[in-house]
C-alpha cells in the first residue's frame, strides 16, 4: 500500500517502517533499515532513515513529480545477519494551488453491435495541474440545454453515454466553476468531443492481437503533453496508422478496439482490418508477425507476442491439453485520461484446459442448412467438405498458404492426402514466423519429401526427433493418404492407413516438453519463412528445407476438424481446388503415364484429320482438268441444241479492251484563242473533245466498251438469230403482221416477214430508218 505526504509541507518523519520475517525469533527483529546504496542520487537527498523512521529532507511539489519509489534496505540481526531490498511506494498529495483554465478533449467509443447500455465515458477536461481538486468544482451544460444522449454529472463532471446512442460524432459544450481555499472563484468553458463507432461481431471475431511490453493503458491512449502539433498522435492511432499500411488499405478500415492491462507489465491489444469482408486473424497475425521488427520501430515499443497465446507456455495455465477461447462482453471496458478517453470492447482470450475441436455452426461456400438435421449442409458441387469446404489445394514449388492454427493437445491426429508431382518438397509446416528475443520457443513441426520419401520432424521445445519413413516411396501423380498422431510420450506416422510395421514409423520426443505449442498460422504448400536463419536462431536439431511442395494435398483434418483448404487466409502461387489439368488428375490418383498417353492419342487423332483434309484437296485439284470451266458469264450446256458449239470456249472475247489511248490534253479556251474569228467551229470536233476529256476524268463513269454475256464460242462477236427459224411449229414465227405497225416497222417487216417489193423497199426509205 502507497503512503501519502501532501506537497507544501514542511520536511519532517513520514511514516514508521515495519518488516516480516519468516525464521524463528532468534534470527529476526530487531530490524536494521536504510536507504539501499544503490539509490538514486535524488532519493539519498529528499529521504533519510532514523532508526526505524522514514524523513523528508525537502517540501515537495506535486506539479513537479507525483510519486516516489524507494529502495529501502532490511537486515535482520540473526547470525549471520541476512538482508534485502524493499520498495516503498511514496505518493505527493495534492492540493488546490492552481486556477483552472478552458480545455478541449476527445473521447472514442467503440459500441459493441450497438447494445452498449448507459456506461460512463469520460470526464470533462480542463487545464488544471492540480489533479485532486474535483471537490472544488461544479460542472453544468452551457446555455442550460442537456444533449438528448448523454447525461452530465454536475458534481464529477462524468459524461454518460445513453443507450441507443447511434454512430456519429458529437461536440459537446459545458461550463466549469471552481473555488478554494487558496484560489477565488472562477468559471470557464469546455468542450468535448465524442466520436462513437458501432463494431459488427465478425470484426472482432476475426480480429488480431498483440502483446505488448513495458507499456501502460493510459501512454497507449493518451497524446503526450509534450507534443504541440495539431496532427500529433497517440500511440494506438500510430499502431493504426501501420497496421492499414502494411495491408495497403485506409486507415479508417482498421479498427484498434481492445486495450487491457495486465498486473505482469504487459498491454493486450486486439485490432481487426478489413477490405470486404473483414481479414481472417491468421492474415492479420501472420502479417504483423513478419513484420514484427518494423512494427516495433514504428511504434518504439517492444512485442512480446502475436497473437496472444495463453496455452503458449507449457502448463502455465493446464497441465494437460490447452486451446484458447476469446470471451466478448457488450459491457464496455473504459480508459480515462486527460485529453484523451477510449472506451473498447472487452475482449480476451481464456485459457481452457480441454482439446476440442472448433464448433463451426454455419455453411460455407454458398452452402445451406438441411432441414431438420443438425450440423448438416447441402452444398454447391466441388465443394465436398461436411460444412462444404473446398477440400484440395494446388502447389507448384513456389507458393504457400496459411490457415487456421492448432491447439496444444495431449494426443493430435492429423489426416490428409498428398499427390505430388516431384519426389521433394516441404508439404507442412507449423511453427514460428520469426525470432522474438522475449519469447524464444523453439516448438515446431515440419512434414516433407525428401528423395520421395515422408519425412517429419517435430520438436516440443525440448528437442527435435527426425522420423524418415524409408519403406513406401511415394511415386508423382498417385494419391497417398498420411497420418499423424502427436503424443506425450510418441510421435506416429502412417502411410495408407496401413498398421503393419512396414507402414508405421515411430519416434519419441525429446526432453521433458510434452505439447507442441505453437502461435502462428498452420502453413501448407512451403513458407515464407527464412528455416534455415530462425533454425540457426533457435538451436534447432534439424532445420527442415525450404523448397516448396508441388502437387495436390487433399482433405486435411486435424480431431476432426475438415479445413476448407481452398480459401486460405494468405497465399501465394496456389491452385484452389486443384482445378487445373494435372492437379485434377493427380487428385483423383490418375498416374501421369495414363495422361501422357492421353494427350499423344488426342496428337495422334488431329495429325490424321489433318492427313485427310489436305489429301481431299490435292484430290480436288487432280480433277480438275476433268470439270468444266464454269465462269458467271458462261453457261454450262449438257444437252444439244444450247448453241452452235458447247467446248472450246474462245475467253480472250471476255477480256475488257483497253479504255482509251492516252493523249496530251489541251485547253478549249487556249485552242479558242487560237482560231480565226472568221473560222466556223467545227461543232462535231468539239462534242469529239468533251467527250474525250470526260473519259479522261478519274472520278467519271467507265468509257463504253463491248460487253459479252452468255458467250457460246465460234470466235464470233455477233449474235446468230438463225436458231429461231429451227422451231417445228412454223405458225409461231409468222411475224407479217409487222409490216402494218407503219413505216418505222419496215425494215423489221422486210426482215422478218414476206419478201418486200422492190417498190416498198423504196417508199419512204428516209422515213424507215427514223427511230
Amino acid at each position: 500500500m502507497p503512503v501519502i505526504w501532501q506537497e507544501n509541507r514542511n520536511p519532517g518523519q513520514v511514516v514508521q517502517l515495519q518488516a516480516n520475517d519468516y525464521d524463528e525469533v532468534q534470527n529476526g527483529p530487531p530490524f536494521t533499515y536504510g536507504i539501499d546504496s544503490d539509490a538514486s542520487a535524488d532519493i539519498k537527498t529528499k529521504f533519510s532513515i532514523d532508526n526505524d523512521y522514514l524523513f523528508a529532507n525537502v517540501q515537495f511539489d506535486r506539479e513537479q513529480q507525483k510519486e516516489y519509489f524507494i529502495p529501502i534496505r532490511i537486515s535482520d540481526s540473526g547470525q549471520p545477519r541476512q538482508s534485502a531490498v524493499s520498495i516503498l511506494h511514496l505518493i505527493i498529495g495534492d492540493v488546490n494551488d492552481n486556477a483552472m483554465t478552458e480545455g478541449s478533449s476527445r473521447i472514442f467509443i467503440y459500441n459493441y453491435k450497438g447494445e452498449a447500455p448507459d456506461t460512463d465515458v469520460g470526464r470533462v477536461f480542463v487545464d488544471d495541474p492540480d489533479d485532486w481538486d474535483l471537490d472544488d468544482k461544479q460542472f453544468q451544460w452551457k446555455n442550460g440545454i442537456p444533449h438528448d444522449n448523454f447525461r452530465l454529472n454536475p458534481s464529477s463532471g462524468m459524461i454518460t453515454m445513453l443507450q441507443g446512442t447511434q454512430e456519429g460524432e458529437y461536440m459537446l459544450e459545458f461550463v466549469v466553476t471552481e473555488e478554494s481555499t487558496f484560489i477565488p472563484y472562477h468559471s470557464v468553458d469546455a468542450d468535448v468531443t465524442i466520436v462513437v463507432r458501432e463494431l459488427p461481431e465478425e470484426a472482432v471475431d476475426k480480429s488480431g492481437s498483440i502483446r505488448f511490453f513495458n507499456i501502460t493503458k493510459e501512454d497507449f491512449i493518451s497524446i503526450p503533453r509534450d507534443a504541440h502539433a495539431d496532427d500529433s498522435l497517440s500511440l494506438k492511432d500510430r499502431l493504426q496508422y501501420s497496421i492499414a499500411k502494411l495491408f495497403n488499405i485506409s486507415v479508417s478500415n482498421v479498427d484498434v478496439f481492445t486495450v487491457l492491462e495486465n498486473i505482469n507489465n504487459t498491454l493486450d491489444v486486439r485490432f481487426s482490418a478489413h477490405g470486404s469482408p473483414y481479414y481472417a486473424p491468421e492474415k492479420l497475425n501472420g502479417m504483423v508477425a513478419q513484420n514484427q521488427q518494423k512494427l516495433e520501430n514504428d511504434l518504439g515499443l517492444k512485442i512480446q507476442m502475436v497473437p496472444i497465446d495463453e496455452c503458449l507456455i507449457e502448463k502455465y495455465k493446464c497441465e494437460s491439453s490447452c486451446m484458447n477461447i476469446l470471451q466478448k462482453s457488450s459491457v464496455a471496458y473504459v480508459i480515462y485520461s486527460n485529453t484523451t478517453s477510449f472506451v473498447g470492447v472487452n475482449a480476451f482470450i481464456e485459457a481452457a484446459c480441454v482439446c476440442e475441436s472448433r464448433i463451426r455452426n454455419y455453411c460455407l461456400n454458398g452452402g445451406t442448412p438441411k432441414v431438420g438435421e443438425d450440423d448438416a449442409c447441402d452444398c454447391i458441387e466441388g465443394f465436398s467438405g461436411p460444412h462444404c469446404e473446398l477440400v484440395s489445394v494446388g502447389f507448384y514449388g513456389n507458393g504457400y498458404a496459411f490457415y487456421e492454427p492448432i491447439s496444444a493437445c495431449d494426443n493430435t491426429r492429423i489426416s490428409l492426402e498428398i499427390a505430388p508431382q516431384t519426389d521433394h518438397g516441404l508439404v507442412m509446416y507449423i511453427g514460428p514466423l520469426n525470432y522474438n528475443s522475449l519469447l524464444p520457443l523453439t516448438d515446431f513441426l515440419a512434414l516433407e519429401l525428401v528423395k520421395g520419401y515422408p519425412v517429419l520432424t517435430v520438436d516440443y521445445g525440448s528437442g527435435g526427433v527426425r522420423i524418415e519413413h524409408r519403406h513406401i516411396q511415394l511415386q508423382a501423380g498417385k494419391s497417398y493418404q498420411l497420418d499423424i498422431i502427436l503424443q506425450k510420450t510418441s510421435i506416429e506416422m502412417t502411410v495408407d492407413n496401413c498398421r503393419l510395421s512396414t507402414c508405421m514409423s515411430l519416434g519419441a520426443p525429446q526432453g521433458l516438453n510434452e505439447f507442441l505449442n505453437v502461435n502462428a498460422p498452420l502453413q501448407l504448400g512451403g513458407t515464407p519463412v527464412n528455416l534455415l536463419q530462425l533454425g540457426r536462431q533457435l538451436n534447432w536439431t534439424y532445420i527442415p528445407s525450404t523448397q516448396g511442395f508441388f502437387g495436390c494435398i487433399r482433405n486435411l483434418t486435424i480431431n476432426e476438424q475438415t479445413y476448407n483448404l481452398g480459401a486460405p487466409s494468405v497465399s501465394r502461387n496456389i491452385d484452389s481446388g486443384c482445378q487445373r489439368a494435372v492437379a485434377v488428375a493427380v487428385s483423383f490418383g490418375i498416374d501421369r503415364n495414363f495422361i501422357i498417353a492421353i494427350i499423344s492419342c488426342v496428337l495422334l487423332l488431329l495429325i490424321i484429320l489433318l492427313a485427310v483434309v489436305v489429301q481431299k484437296k490435292q484430290k480436288n485439284g487432280w480433277h480438275e482438268k476433268d470439270i468444266d470451266d464454269i465462269r458467271e458469264t458462261i453457261i454450262n450446256y449438257e444437252d444439244e441444241g444450247g448453241g452452235e458449239r458447247d467446248t472450246d470456249y474462245d475467253l480472250n472475247v471476255l477480256r475488257t479492251q483497253p479504255f482509251y489511248e492516252e493523249k496530251l490534253y489541251k485547253d478549249p479556251h487556249v485552242l479558242q484563242g487560237m482560231r480565226d474569228p472568221s473560222e466556223i467551229p467545227d461543232i462535231g470536233g468539239f462534242l469529239g473533245d468533251k467527250k474525250e476529256n470526260c473519259d479522261r476524268e478519274s472520278g467519271a463513269y467507265p468509257v463504253d466498251d463491248v460487253r459479252h454475256y452468255a458467250y457460246e464460242g465460234d470466235g464470233n462477236s455477233d449474235g446468230s438469230l438463225s436458231s429461231l427459224a429451227s422451231c417445228t411449229d412454223d405458225g409461231d414465227l409468222n411475224f407479217d403482221y409487222l409490216s402494218n405497225f407503219g413505216p418505222r416497222f419496215r425494215k423489221l417487216a422486210d426482215m422478218y416477214g414476206e419478201e418486200p417489193s422492190d417498190t416498198d423497199s423504196n417508199v419512204d426509205d428516209d422515213q424507215g430508218w427514223r427511230i
